[in-house]
């Protein structure tokens, strides 16, 4: 793996450990709790399109095309089922970024984005969710897993 994405994948592996911590330690009842959005109305289901979105970007590095991607996630109905996809899909992920040599390119719908541009797509995208649900936290009175606050320095 080039050095370049050596750094994105400890970056990825920060912010995908605090989406897992939210995951593995807030109740059903919190994970289920109704936020005041259009789409992903919840915070399980925002994790379980956090996931999906992994799963498209990866298949773009392989087809090099994000066009023709099945972005309708499908239900996990457990935590547990839910948990053992994302790690698939994290092991895939090291699979794949092993073997870019950093000229790789992705079509992002007429434009092309190269290794680390798609990368950090991805990354940038699971830390947007990674504040949205940490706001709705503050908003719902929803108690920030310990875990969280201290990987991400948070206060208040």
């Amino acid at each position: 793996m080039i050095i370049s994405l050596k750094g994105q994948m400890a970056d990825w592996k920060y912010a995908r450990g605090n989406t897992i911590r939210f995951l593995e330690q807030l109740s059903e009842e919190d994970l289920y709790k109704q936020l005041p959005r259009k789409t992903f109305v919840t915070i399980y289901d925002q994790i379980v399109e956090m996931a999906w979105v992994q799963r498209c970007f990866l298949k773009a590095i392989e087809t090099k095309t994000l066009e023709g991607m099945d972005w309708d996630a499908p239900v996990f109905d457990t935590k547990i089922e839910l948990l053992k996809q994302m790690a698939q899909f994290d092991a895939r992920m090291e699979q794949i970024l092993e073997k870019c040599i950093g000229t790789e390119e992705v079509d992002w719908f007429g434009h092309s984005k190269n290794i680390n541009e798609h990368v950090s797509s991805l990354q940038s995208h699971e830390m947007m969710h990674l504040g949205q649900i940490i706001a709705f936290c503050h908003a719902l009175n929803i108690n920030i897993p310990l875990d969280v606050t201290k990987a991400m320095h948070l206060t208040g």
